[in-house]
């Protein structure tokens, strides 16, 4: 064999060998920036929801400084109503002690700088010693209360402002971080690898959420059992020397049950735990979404959903195949409710329209778009239930990160 000859077979057994060695390591580095890029995307999630975390806790703030408003508005009109009948009662008794001397003015409104101040100032006394001086005091006292509640009227109006003007840069905040994550999104989510890496991820995390719900549902178990057991000595202590105010309600706590106060009864807000429903993530695109579970909200309610911020015409699909119903309502505006093969039923609010007609869907097919009709107005979101069973609602958060969103 010539020199050249064995030259080319050793040149050949290396390229072979390097290929052997190099394979690998380009397919660990593929798998590395897959892994990378879908914890890029994952990142962008987390700070998008975190921009709709902050803009939801603004709103709910919002919606206590308008409460606050309400009741202030209320005691202040009965205050102003105190005090105009304290002030007619007072008058009443001045003008008969002054019609029955023959003078004119009174004292209590004309400050007792009238050329006839002396008798003016017997007057007064004898006022004050008909209608009391408790009587006058509590006038005094109810017009520097209607002072005090007009300054903290005020005082709550400029909060009010102040806390709009914080909500609308929020909200520009959270659509801007959303609009970032789409753009990650689209960049990144067309290579397969990356969509495997980052359903990996979403799967793992789902797993860990699942594990703390459950725990947090067996922690209230146990802290209710023993509750319970605590209950039952207490009822028996008590019916044991005829005392029977330890006596529990059918639905938990004192009798009372979901209105009362002694426990949670079937209070929704009381289930907003411990619950992880299989579904798909109901907005087929990227959104920003917080836990909002029982925030305060207009005309005393509290929030029993989550809500996913998103731009108008995102689609909206089916979390889970079942048969759909459109309706409409002041509140919710255009919504649609599923009515789950699992059971459950879901309720979707704040539609921009609907896809397709009432009836049978499959899972993840298209039944709508966001948009933000009903009380949304501005702010396009989708509002989520779950009902298990089609009962009370339960907080949808834990599932909605279950599903990936």
């Amino acid at each position: 064999m010539t020199t050249a000859a064995r030259r080319t077979i050793a040149a050949l057994c290396c390229a072979v060998l390097l290929a052997g060695v190099a394979a690998p390591a380009v397919a660990q580095t593929d798998e590395e920036a897959a892994e990378r890029a879908a914890r890029e995307i994952a990142a962008a999630r987390d700070r998008a929801n975190q921009a709709a975390d902050d803009f939801f806790a603004a709103e709910s703030q919002l919606e206590l400084l308008l409460l606050e408003q309400e009741r202030l508005q209320l005691e202040l009109e009965a205050l102003a109503e105190e005090v105009e009948e304290l002030r007619r009662a007072v008058e009443f008794v001045a003008i008969n002690r002054f019609v029955s001397s023959g003078s004119s003015g009174i004292p209590i409104l004309t400050d007792l700088r009238e050329p006839t101040e002396q008798l003016h100032g017997d007057v007064l006394a004898t006022v004050v010693a008909e209608s009391g001086a408790t009587t006058l005091d509590d006038y005094d006292a109810a017009r520097d209360r209607l002072r005090e509640k007009r300054e903290e009227l005020e005082d709550n109006e400029a909060a009010l402002e102040r806390q709009k003007e914080q909500l609308v840069q929020l909200q520009a905040d959270a659509e801007a971080e959303v609009e970032r994550l789409r753009e990650i999104e689209s960049q990144r989510l067309e290579d397969e690898a990356v969509a495997i890496a980052l359903a990996a991820q979403q799967a793992e995390e789902a797993r860990q959420l699942a594990e703390l719900e459950r725990r947090r549902a067996e922690a209230a178990r146990v802290a209710a059992a023993n509750a319970g057991a605590v209950g039952v000595a207490a009822v028996t202590a008590g019916s044991s020397d005829g005392n029977t105010t330890g006596r529990q309600g059918a639905s938990g706590g004192e009798a009372g049950g979901r209105t009362g106060g002694g426990g949670s009864g079937t209070n929704p807000r009381a289930t907003g735990s411990g619950f992880v429903d299989t579904i798909v993530c109901p907005v087929a695109g990227p959104s920003a979404y917080g836990d909002t579970w029982g925030a305060p909200r207009s005309g005393g309610r509290r929030h029993q959903g989550v809500d996913m911020l998103a731009p108008t015409g995102t689609p909206l699909v089916a979390v889970i195949s079942g048969t759909v119903a459109h309706r409409n309502n002041r509140l919710g505006g255009i919504t649609v409710s599923l009515q789950g093969d699992n059971g459950n039923r879901y309720y979707y609010a704040h539609l921009d329209r609907y896809e397709g007609l009432p009836g049978r869907v499959a899972q993840g097919q298209v039944i709508g778009y966001v948009g933000d009709t009903g009380n949304a107005t501005g702010v396009p979101h989708l509002h989520l239930e779950i009902r298990p069973n089609g009962g009370v609602p339960v907080n949808p958060y834990p599932s909605v990160r279950a599903a990936g969103c």
